[in-house]
Parts: structure tokens; sequence; C-alpha cells
């Protein structure tokens, strides 16, 4: 019995070094800029985590702060990027599921790959922006979920 403990730590430990390699290979993979059209390496990158503020209201709700879109500064020329996903192919009642999610699915896989990680509790935000669905664009890039073919 022993033997068969010692061969499943070995496939931890192995399974570990793997997911590390391809969390190397992803930090290396490149977004474009939608200000400058230039590509910049994930983990080159300081990702801004947002936040958004519920108001207090009834008794017990509201008062609390919730998780938004990821967005970067370009280091090329300091615009912000609005990393957006599109998922309007998905039904309503069915995007928040995470497999029918891209962006749940990019915050879990890459968030950790930027640079720096910032949380960002400032609902005004910056007051140059871009909208970029880059990473949208190229689902299959980043190994997200893809859209559903349209049905015709």
């Amino acid at each position: 019995m022993k033997k068969l403990e010692v061969q499943l730590q070995d496939l931890r430990k192995k399974g570990e070094e793997i997911l590390e390699q391809i969390d190397q290979r992803n930090s290396r993979k490149k977004i474009q800029c939608s200000s400058c059209e230039k590509y910049h390496a994930i983990g080159r990158l300081a990702v801004i985590q947002t936040h958004w503020y519920e108001k207090p209201y009834g008794c017990t709700g509201g008062d609390n702060w919730y998780e938004g879109e990821l967005q970067y500064v370009c280091p090329t020329n300091n615009v912000r990027n609005r990393l957006l996903f599109n998922n309007h192919d998905v039904p309503w009642q069915e995007r928040d599921k995470f497999e029918n999610n891209p962006e749940a699915q990019f915050k879990r896989s890459y968030k950790k790959l930027f640079g720096d990680v910032i949380d960002e509790y400032d609902e005004k935000g910056s007051s140059s922006w871009v909208n970029n669905l880059y990473v949208d664009k190229n689902r299959k890039k980043f190994g997200l979920v893809e859209k559903k073919k349209e049905e015709k």
C-alpha cells in the first residue's frame, strides 16, 4: 500500500510542475492595446481589479463592494484598457455559470499571472480609457469558452 501513496505523491508533484510551466507560458501571452495597437506580455503588465459599490438598502441589503472588470494601463501611452467580454450569444440566465463565462475563466487563469494586481475601490476610475475586446475576440488563444455558433 505504501508504494501506491508514493506514486500518488510523485504524480501530484509532477502535476504541480506542469501547472507551473503552463502559468509561465501563459504569462508570456500578449494582449494588444486598443490605443497604441502594440502587443504587451501579460507578465509585464499591472492589472487593475476594479470594484463597484452597492449602497445599503432595507435592513440587511447592500453596503458591499463587488469585483468588477479587469483593466490595465498601457506602458506605452498610459491609456487604461478595459478588458471586456461580449457574452450576448449565451442566454441571460446562463451567463453567470462558470462554463459560459469567459471573464470569470480569464480572471481565474490569468489574473495571478500579471506582473502586479492592484485592487481599485474608486468608482470614478481614469479619465483616459479605451474598451479592449482583444481577449474576447481571441478566446481560443487564451483557452476560454468559445462563442456559441449562431443557429440559422
